[in-house]
């Protein structure tokens, strides 16, 4: 199901003077929209027996290692400033460089993106439970950020990429997550994925867990800005990246399989088209500043709030690392896969063609060399003779 576009006409992101971010949010009860999270399952809260501790602290405006904060500045730009150092780590990690290269195998790579649906799932229940909440309010727009559903659509389809052995559902699975009370995907669930529904990796169920805990009451459910901001801000950025790569490391084309990285209001009609590609890269930019200032609005001059937030927006930043390290990653290098070959007496492809390229350059030299030995010999022999007898 493909969500209706709140942004089809830009003027709605560049508001006329004296409008508020407010304006711009779609008014879903007056829209029709076939697709958002209200749509999904709901969950019953569920409070973590641990909660994550911050690993920061924006109390007094300043972050360990840091410039100091000063917090009579937007929101936007605190969380910005307050967020580099737990950005770079995550860029950093090895499950996110195996992501962002392509590296991983597809059954692999299908496991990736159900952690991801059972992440924005919950998240974007828990916006859905708390849309009135006047913090949350300007930036709540599920027709035009809602991931889980395109999630749900990408992996429907790479699973019908996958031999029938791997990707045939366990009619068990689905009566297993309905007795656990967990949301039930709109799409199969085969075996490799039972355990993401079933008995999910720490990383993934402390994640849940604790946006679950968020959204039980509307104090709490305001911290879940900070998670919007870290989740859609990155797929409106980086995500753009990762989506050409997974296009191209999968062979995939047009929108099927990629649609989590790619928004409603994208024009990719004519994607060989440079002025389209620059529409959408400005279109990006728009949504982006219409976000932040959705949380300049719903924020306001609330410093104690503004300090949760950063400090929140790290605490997201660490539960998205650690999800980095339910990839499992390839078992071998490139290096590893080389030597194994030769051990196997198959010579990889770049080993072959350096070998056959030897091969024709050795031909080409054995055979001046018989053309100098045969033609060229006797006339150098003939022209010494001359010169030793004086001619």
């Amino acid at each position: 199901m493909k969500a209706i576009c709140p942004f089809a006409n830009l003027s709605i992101i560049q508001p006329p003077p004296h409008s508020s971010s407010s304006q711009l949010h779609l008014n879903l009860s007056s829209t029709p929209s076939t697709s958002s999270p209200i749509d999904t399952p709901s969950f019953s809260p569920n409070t973590p027996t641990e909660k994550p501790q911050p690993q920061h602290s924006a109390r007094g405006g300043k972050l360990p290692g840091e410039h100091e904060l000063d917090l009579k500045q937007p929101v936007s730009t605190l969380l910005k400033l307050g967020t580099q150092r737990a950005h770079v780590k995550a860029e950093h990690s090895a499950g996110a460089a195996a992501l962002v290269q392509g590296g991983l195998g597809l059954e692999e790579y299908i496991r990736w993106l159900a952690v991801l649906w059972r992440i924005y799932d919950t998240l974007e229940l828990g916006l859905a439970e708390n849309s009135s909440n006047p913090v949350l309010a300007p930036t709540y727009d599920p027709a035009l950020l809602a991931r889980a559903p395109a999630l749900a659509e990408d992996i429907s389809y790479l699973l019908t990429l996958l031999p029938s052995s791997s990707s045939s559902p366990n009619s068990t699975i689905n009566a297993s997550i309905s007795s656990n009370a967990s949301s039930l995907p709109p799409f199969a669930i085969p075996p490799f994925l039972e355990e993401i529904f079933l008995s999910p990796p720490e990383p993934l169920s402390n994640y849940i867990n604790h946006l679950k805990s968020l959204s039980t009451s509307s104090s709490s459910s305001s911290k879940l800005l900070a998670h919007s901001y870290v989740r859609y801000l990155g797929d409106l950025s980086g995500g753009q990246f990762i989506g050409a790569r997974v296009k191209k490391s999968y062979d995939l084309s047009g929108e099927d399989g990629t649609k989590f990285y790619y928004f409603e209001f994208q024009n990719r009609s004519n994607e060989g088209d440079n002025e389209s590609k620059f529409d959408a890269k400005k279109r990006l930019g728009e949504v982006k500043d219409w976000f932040r200032k959705g949380m300049d609005e719903g924020v306001g001059e609330d410093q104690v709030l503004k300090a949760d937030l950063v400090e929140e927006a790290n605490i997201a930043f660490s539960l998205n690392t650690d999800l980095f390290s339910v990839i499992r990653l390839p078992s071998s290098s490139s290096s590893q896969t080389t030597t194994a070959a030769k051990q196997k007496g198959v010579e990889p492809e770049s080993t072959a063609a350096d070998r056959l390229n030897s091969i024709v350059w050795f031909l080409v030299a054995a055979g001046a060399g018989v053309l100098l030995n045969v033609y060229v010999q006797p006339i150098v022999s003939d022209w010494i003779n001359a010169k030793r007898n004086g001619i």
